[in-house]
């Protein structure tokens, strides 16, 4: 199944595209962000002048900062979408599922783009 782009979505097309994989990217970003408090950084080298300067904790903080930025655009713009479609919505842009049938193509298509120009809003792109 393709990511078709609608023309009359008033967003970019890279920009849409570059949301569109945010979103699908939501797993790795919950599952990275929840083993972020268990990362620690690597054992120093012993050498002088090595490559891991700075601040690690504050790394870590300003990392898993951003990916609940992140998570919370997805999850806010997922409470936008209708509860009859959430469903159905969430599934295809995240797993590709066919849209279960009971709505036209055309309303699954425009709460798709609306759910994706929404989180594009949450993150403040738009």
């Amino acid at each position: 199944m393709r990511d078709y782009y609608l023309k009359n979505s008033d967003m970019p097309e890279d920009l849409y595209r570059h949301t569109l994989w945010m979103i699908k990217g939501y797993d790795r970003m919950k599952e990275e962000y929840d083993n972020a408090i268990w990362d620690s950084p690597e054992p120093p080298d012993g050498q002088p002048r090595g490559g891991n300067t700075g601040d690690p904790t504050s790394r870590e903080g300003m990392k898993r900062a951003e990916l609940f930025r992140k998570l919370q655009a997805i999850e806010q713009a997922k409470l936008y979408i209708p509860e009859c479609y959430r469903d159905g919505v969430w599934n295809n842009v995240l797993y590709k599922v066919p849209y279960p049938e009971g709505a036209h193509r055309k309303t699954w298509w425009q709460y798709k783009v609306a759910f994706i120009k929404c989180v594009a809003r949450n993150m403040y792109w738009i």
